[in-house]
């Protein structure tokens, strides 16, 4: 009897949404403790950009528990108007190193992410998303190695449990 190897699809799904409140509420740091715990527990690594109004995620793992994921997010009473910008097929590697979640707040200004002068947010084309996973893998790699000066953030080398134990002191 021959075996077949079982193959597990992995996906990267990018979206954004409008939060429910100001900038650096106590429920993003809410979501980020959640966050980290959650994808740990399920094969799960990513990023969360806040910028504005806005929340920027990026999620890479398994197809089936990462569109669970999706699912309840959407229905997370604390952002609306959420709107996936891309959902494709992933290598099985993250470009997320080990962090279940990350999170940075300045990104989305270099990146022009913010609000418009006409008062609408940026157009993300395929290509454009692309680009930004691109840049939130970049990123991570860069803060996991040198820091951030932003408080959310990872410390360099920073594990998921010290990275939650310094969270809770900041909530």
């Amino acid at each position: 009897m021959r075996m077949e190897r079982l193959v597990i699809p992995y996906i990267q799904v990018l979206y954004r949404s409008l939060a429910c409140h100001e900038d650096f509420h106590p429920s993003d740091l809410d979501i980020l403790r959640r966050s980290i715990k959650f994808n740990a527990a399920h094969g799960i690594t990513g990023l969360l950009l806040r910028i504005d109004e806005q929340f920027f995620q990026v999620l890479h793992g398994p197809e089936a528990e990462v569109d669970a994921l999706v699912a309840r997010i959407a229905v997370d009473p604390r952002h609306k108007y959420m709107e996936v910008l891309l959902r494709e097929e992933a290598p099985v590697e993250t470009p997320f190193g080990n962090w279940s979640m990350a999170y940075d707040a300045l990104m989305g200004f270099e990146q022009n992410l913010g609000l418009q002068d006409d008062g609408h947010y940026p157009e993300i084309t395929p290509v454009r998303a692309h680009d930004l996973i691109a840049l939130f893998a970049k990123t991570s790699t860069s803060v996991d190695a040198y820091g951030s000066a932003f408080p959310y953030s990872r410390f360099p080398g920073e594990e998921d449990g010290a990275y939650l134990e310094r969270l809770d002191g900041l909530a």
